[in-house]
């Protein structure tokens, strides 16, 4: 019996996990699924924004071009296996217009209020649901379950920001409601150590919740587990390039901090557990992944099965926009601009209208150090290079090969 369960935590970034290098905040539940898990180091989101990403995700396609009709669901349609997205965020409720979802169901909104305990939290109800499908006869299907995570309400209890803050800090705000907060400047250090223990208290909860969610699932028969894909459509921002979380009616800063999410696969007997894979994977492998772990054919172009492929092999580059900002990855490369407009076509834009900012990876983790100045014809490149496979995206051409200045780093 195949059945697959997608969880998608929204604002939960890649440095907030003890498996991905978090020595200050304790995952345990985190670190079991990893060792049971394909844990995917470099993880991007093409698009943080889930009403503009999905339909892409759903089909195949790229954010940055047009949705491509007759992908990855025609392929589960055809098998009769359904897709159900689950979601407290009932702004995705759009999705049943733009997307061929087999179903699209929203929980009640209730009152955010912070909660006495972790089992009244917002997540809790979330996951409760999912220990209930769980609990049901086997069917082959695909849950997608999307929970609003941190960008939703900051119901942790209290005492969890309180045990996360040392004798000497301030004591941790009270807020519930996720901040946003927007400078030209740095943030007081205070203020950002105290919203990060109020997110930190988040993740607390998320690990404790998962952790039920991995009993539960190693007590079913290896044949009923479900492959389960653990991920976000993008992370939160705590005070690195003048930002503080994300709205919805601002574009986030397309920086690492928002784009570096975390991955985990896990297959039924946490088979090829304890696995860390290198290179470039992204949020629109996931389907694919799953559609030929069910033994279909995938009708993705690009995505790729990241069970069975040597990811550092296959992908050379990611590219990530929301709005006009672009960020173009590569291994050794991270280069950040904004499009002068999203009318003109990319082939007839005038690059030395683009300023671009320019980071070395993996190295520099968290795009602290623009060396665009110093760099300047790997930005140059990086640039060029970066529009041509915009310009593939929208008008379904192939894609373009990365040029050699791109494949080393420069001393």
């Amino acid at each position: 019996m195949r059945r697959a369960l997608v969880l998608v935590v929204d604002g939960w970034g890649a440095g907030f996990l003890g498996c991905y290098g978090n020595s200050w905040l304790d995952t345990p539940a985190l670190d079991q699924w990893a060792c049971q898990s394909l844990l995917f180091e470099q993880c991007l989101s093409e698009c943080p924004a889930p009403l503009d990403l999905y339909p892409h995700l759903f089909e195949g396609s790229h954010p940055v071009g047009p949705v491509q009709p007759n992908g990855l669901m025609s392929a589960l349609a055809d098998a009769d296996i359904p897709v159900h997205l689950l979601s407290d965020d009932p702004s995705l409720l759009a999705l049943r217009d733009t997307t061929r979802l087999t179903s699209v169901e929203t929980f009640p909104k209730v009152a955010d209020v912070a909660a006495a305990s972790p089992e009244e939290t917002t997540l809790a109800r979330f996951a409760g649901v999912l220990l209930d499908w769980l609990e049901e006869p086997a069917r082959e299907e695909i849950i997608w379950a999307h929970a609003r995570g941190m960008l939703g309400p900051w119901d942790a209890p209290y005492c969890f920001r309180e045990d996360l803050a040392d004798e000497e800090d301030p004591a941790p705000p009270t807020m519930v409601h996720p901040p946003f907060e927007r400078e030209n400047r740095e943030f007081d250090s205070d203020h950002v150590l105290g919203i990060t223990q109020a997110y930190a208290g988040q993740v607390t909860v998320l690990d404790m919740l998962l952790g039920e969610l991995l009993a539960t699932i190693e007590e079913l028969p290896e044949e009923e587990q479900p492959l389960v894909v653990l991920t976000s459509s993008g992370g939160y921002p705590l005070g690195l390039h003048g930002q503080i979380g994300r709205d919805d009616h601002s574009t986030v800063r397309l920086y690492s901090d928002t784009l570096h999410v975390p991955l985990l696969i896990r297959q039924p007997g946490g088979k090829d557990g304890l696995a860390r894979c290198q290179g470039l994977a992204r949020l629109g492998d996931i389907l694919p992944t799953i559609v030929q772990a069910f033994g279909l054919e995938t009708a993705s172009p690009e995505g790729l099965n990241l069970l069975e492929v040597r990811l550092d092999e296959e992908r050379e580059f990611v590219l990530c926009g929301q709005a006009d900002q672009r960020c173009f990855r590569c291994d050794y490369w991270s280069l950040r601009y904004h499009l002068p407009d999203l009318e003109t076509p990319v082939d007839e834009i005038d690059v030395q209208q683009i300023a671009t900012e320019l980071f070395v990876k993996p190295d520099d983790r968290w795009d602290v150090n623009n060396i665009a100045d110093r760099c300047k014809n790997i930005a140059e490149v990086g640039l060029q290079t970066a529009l041509a496979i915009e310009h593939a995206y929208r008008n379904d051409l192939p894609l373009p090969k990365i040029p050699e200045a791109l494949r080393t780093v420069v001393d």
